[in-house]
Formats: structure tokens, C-alpha cells, sequence
């Protein structure tokens, strides 16, 4: 069998990533009230309340023109290269790298790891590692009705509860938030335990994804990967159709509302 038939192919099929973002207010006080976290369960907020919520879109544009605190992008299968964003031993940190597996049944590196190709793109890039098989994009876009907010951050991340998913080839997802510019990121995924996401990996500059002025919207990446480095991303796993089209996250951001 010839080496690229060694490769560690994944088949990843996304069911649909939703991040909501909300911030609660209430109209019934003469000072309006904001809180600092966004929730996906929130009721719905009317337009004419006196407090700044978060609203949310699908693309580059249309949360400041919405009223909509979530939005559910759905995917077809997807099948996908692992690769590494910096988890694995000598991986450049921030940059798309795949590499070989020793066996069929045995994921481990052989070899040295390489920068992912995709087109004609910069190998090693984001927009490689979408071009090449090895990523998938979801572009979303955050805004805010009534006053700016500072310091998007992730609140928490949930998913993947189908009880048929084979649960060790769970822990290999990883999702990775960032900026418009890519520039501001964190990686996530399953704890040891497989019960809970948790950073896996951060930008050396991070602090927050930006912030959000009023009526104007401000771009959010999620791109969605397999982490080669997991000893369960074999071949013969893959084979097997372990991974099944169910696999979904949601993503709650949080903001500050500048006049806390």
C-alpha cells in the first residue's frame, strides 16, 4: 500500500455549529440593567427595551440589522484531513500542519509534520487549510442594539451529544474561535474526561476577540478540525465510519457593555 493510502483520513460530518449571543436587559427600572454574559437559552427581548443586547448572523454582514440572538449553520458531510494547530510535538504554533500515520491501525506521526496545501494558497494558512480538505470555515457576525461592548470572549462551548458517536474519536475535534483577522484565537475541545470543552491552545496575544460597536457588525471565525495528535485518529477508525454526521457544537460568547 503506498504512503498516501496511510494518510489519516477523517470523514467529518458537522450537523450545524450555533453560537448565540444575547445580553439581558430589562425595561422595568429607570436605569436599564445589562448583564455581562450572553446566554443560548435567554428568553426573547423585545426591540424597545432599554438595555444593549448582542444579535448575531450568519456571513460578514446583517446582525446590525437583525434582532436574531442565534444563528445554525447546517453542513453536508464533510470529509476531513487531521491536522494540527500547535498541539503536536513540533508543530508550529498558528500554523496548518498535517503529517502521516505509522500504520493503518496505528495513528502516531511518522515522519516530520507538514505545512498544509490547498490551492494556491500560502501553504500553512487558514485559507489553505480549508482549500486542502483540512478545515471547515463557519463566518459569523456579532452586533449590538443600544451601546458598544468590549471583550468578546468565549463563554462556553457544548456539543457532540449523540450517544452514537464513538466517544474517543470525540476528543479529537477541536474548534478554533478568531478574530476577523485571525489574528486573536483559542483552540477547544474535550477535556480527558469527554464531558466537558475546554482551551486547549491560545494565540500568544490573546486577550479578547475585539469589540463590538453599536449598529456596526464585527466578524467572528469558527473553523472546525480534527487534531492528528489523538491517538484514536487512525485509519482503521475512520474506516470503520466511527465518526457519524452528528457532530455539533454551540458556541456562547460573552461581552461587556461599556457603561457597566
Amino acid at each position: 500500500m503506498d504512503t498516501k493510502a496511510l494518510k489519516k483520513q477523517m470523514g467529518a460530518a458537522i450537523a450545524m455549529v450555533l453560537v448565540a449571543a444575547v445580553a439581558l436587559g430589562s425595561a422595568t427600572f429607570a436605569w436599564f440593567v445589562t448583564n455581562n454574559k450572553v446566554d443560548a437559552t435567554t428568553s426573547t427581548i423585545s426591540a424597545q427595551s432599554n438595555a444593549a443586547f448582542m444579535t448575531i448572523a450568519n456571513g460578514t454582514t446583517g446582525a446590525k440589522d437583525t434582532d436574531a440572538t442565534s444563528a445554525t449553520t447546517g453542513v453536508g458531510t464533510k470529509s476531513l484531513f487531521p491536522a494540527t494547530y500547535g498541539e503536536e510535538t513540533g508543530a508550529k504554533k498558528g500554523i496548518w500542519m498535517s503529517g502521516y500515520g505509522e500504520e493503518l491501525n496505528n495513528g502516531a506521526l511518522k515522519g516530520s509534520l507538514f505545512e498544509c496545501k490547498g490551492g494556491d494558497a500560502d501553504a500553512g494558512s487558514t485559507d489553505a487549510a480549508i482549500k486542502g480538505g483540512y478545515a471547515l470555515e463557519q463566518v459569523y457576525n456579532v452586533s449590538s442594539k443600544g451601546q458598544n461592548l468590549s471583550n468578546i470572549l468565549v463563554e462556553k462551548i457544548e456539543g457532540i451529544t449523540d450517544t452514537t458517536q464513538d466517544p474517543s474519536l470525540k476528543k479529537a475535534l477541536r474548534v478554533l474561535v478568531t478574530s476577523a483577522d485571525g489574528n486573536k484565537w483559542e483552540v477547544y475541545g474535550l477535556n480527558a474526561a469527554g464531558d466537558k470543552f475546554e482551551k486547549k491552545l491560545a494565540s500568544d496575544n490573546f486577550d479578547s476577540y475585539g469589540n463590538v460597536t453599536a449598529n456596526q457588525d464585527t466578524v467572528l471565525k469558527v473553523y472546525l478540525y480534527y487534531e492528528g495528535k489523538d491517538a484514536n485518529v487512525t485509519t482503521e477508525n475512520l474506516q470503520g465510519k466511527k465518526l457519524t454526521a452528528t457532530n455539533a457544537v454551540t458556541i456562547t460568547f460573552t461581552a461587556t457593555a461599556d457603561n457597566k
